[in-house]
């Protein structure tokens, strides 16, 4: 589906598209960003869009943020261009979607930034050449910081208690921490102050929790989860 506006003047020469991926938008959703865009051509198209040699800008409206859409994202960032891409939630950005400003996109936004600072968002691309949700920011720097350790070897992972600790009891806990520093029964039993009988009762009841095989399965699981932190 396509509709289009006929403005007075086009923001640098060019298309203002808009490409509605989950068919969120409604006819007055279509109008309302007409009127965030006062004198723009702006077309707003649900599908597929073959071509963006008239377009200046591209905005790519998603609603949600799946491997399928993820997909879709890389494939328009392929075909785009010389027009300038940004990539619109009907939420707030995940910070997820920051290494995106690496690949060709310009810019993260809330269709709520997109509706309430439309033309300033445009320009504000022209200028600088991206625009970041307001918010955002110390996402970020997060991620930035984030890269720059990657290239540090880790010391230690530890273990996040608070995203633990009504899962595993507080032996399990300390059992697990000194599993991820790499310590065999032997040394935890001397570190708690325990019998080895009682430490490996304790794994295998952490093995149960988890689901794993052995305490390198469990280290595993752990990491994907997101329950442990990278110390470099």
């Amino acid at each position: 589906m396509q509709q289009s506006y006929t403005p007075t003047h086009t923001a640098a020469n060019g298309q203002v598209l808009v490409i509605d991926h989950d068919r969120y938008l409604t006819g007055n959703s279509e109008k309302r960003l007409q009127e965030t865009l006062p004198g723009e051509r702006v077309i707003v198209e649900q599908g597929d869009v073959q071509s963006f040699d008239d377009a200046s800008h591209v905005f790519l409206l998603i609603e949600s943020l799946t491997s399928e859409t993820t997909d879709w994202i890389d494939d328009v960032l392929e075909r785009t261009g010389e027009a300038k891409v940004l990539l619109v939630t009907v939420g707030r950005p995940s910070s997820s979607l920051i290494p995106y400003l690496s690949n060709h996109l310009s810019g993260l936004l809330s269709l709520h930034s997109f509706y309430t600072y439309g033309k300033t968002i445009i320009s504000t691309v022209d200028e600088f050449g991206c625009y970041l949700e307001q918010g955002m920011h110390d996402d970020l720097v997060r991620h930035l910081h984030e890269q720059k350790l990657r290239d540090r070897p880790i010391k230690r992972l530890v273990l996040r208690q608070e995203d633990v600790q009504y899962q595993l009891t507080k032996n399990e806990r300390a059992v697990l921490q000194h599993i991820l520093d790499g310590h065999n029964n032997r040394k935890i039993a001397e570190l708690m102050y325990l019998a080895p009988s009682t430490v490996s009762t304790v794994i295998s009841h952490l093995l149960k929790k988890l689901g794993a095989n052995d305490r390198t399965d469990a280290m595993v699981r752990i990491i994907r989860n997101g329950w442990v932190d990278a110390m470099r």
